[in-house]
């Protein structure tokens, strides 16, 4: 006969209601294990979804602290750059002087060919004849090409040198009673009246500026010679002194010769 099932030992005893005790506590067994899953599964899915943005953090300082370096490391090689650059001059031209040494347009347009006209010759210096001094001689050279420019004969030049011996032997003289004179290029300083130049002419002939330039005032002394009626067959003294009106109407005849000399040699 089977035992009592509320007699007996414990353990023999059968509980009419311990199927359902064993079927409760299998399921309370297994809700645990569920809800130790869920809890496993959601600590996964959290840290799946919190993990690597924790770690991207974690791991973004060392990166960080890496590029600080490189960027302190880069400023400090800009730093000795710099310093190098103050030192010692670059070789490497800067872009103003670039554009500055490029040539512009109108330097680079070819250049015409260089002249092959010759140059005109300076003029021949004459050696000086008889007793004259080079600058003398200088002075009368320059009466002779005049009168050649003005188209003159040969024995206007003979007159007109014959004037400037007896006048001033060849020199360009100022005079110390005109003081504006002395401001001029001069071969020295004569006193007569206001008369300055090689012709000692007075101020009635022109500035003394243009009585002072040998050229000019040869060129005056031409104009009045050529005003006179046959100067060129009067007698050089004569011819002479039509012009200078002098108180020595005779004193140009003695230099003929030595102007005639001066004449040949240069204006052959």
């Amino acid at each position: 006969m089977p035992a009592d099932e509320t007699s007996g030992p414990r353990h023999l005893r059968r509980n009419p209601h311990g199927r359902h005790l064993a079927v409760r506590r299998g399921i309370g067994l297994y809700s645990a294990a569920a809800v130790i899953a869920f809890a496993v599964v959601g600590a996964l899915l959290l840290f799946s979804s919190h993990g690597p943005r924790t770690l991207t953090v974690a791991e973004s300082g060392p990166s960080t602290q890496r590029g600080d370096d490189r960027s302190a490391d880069s400023d400090r090689r800009a730093s000795r750059g710099e310093e190098r650059t103050g030192d010692a001059p670059s070789r490497q031209p800067s872009p103003t002087a670039s554009a500055e040494a490029k040539p512009s347009p109108a330097q680079t347009t070819a250049q015409p060919p260089p002249s092959t006209t010759t140059a005109a010759p300076s003029p021949r210096v004459i050696a000086a004849v008889g007793e004259l001094t080079q600058a003398e001689m200088n002075n009368a050279v320059t009466i002779i090409r005049t009168g050649q420019q003005l188209g003159l004969p040969s024995r206007a030049y003979v007159v007109a040198i014959s004037t400037a011996l007896q006048e001033s032997h060849l020199h360009n003289l100022a005079n110390s009673n005109v003081p504006e004179s002395l401001n001029l290029p001069n071969e020295g300083v004569g006193s007569d009246h206001d008369s300055v130049g090689l012709f000692q002419q007075r101020p009635n002939w022109g500035t003394v500026a243009e009585l002072m330039n040998p050229a000019e005032a040869a060129r005056r002394f031409y104009n009045a010679l050529v005003g006179v009626d046959g100067w060129q067959q009067m007698q050089v003294t004569v011819a002479a002194q039509t012009v200078q009106v002098s108180a020595f109407p005779d004193a140009y005849a003695k230099w003929q010769a030595l102007a005639e000399q001066v004449v040949t040699a240069a204006a052959p």
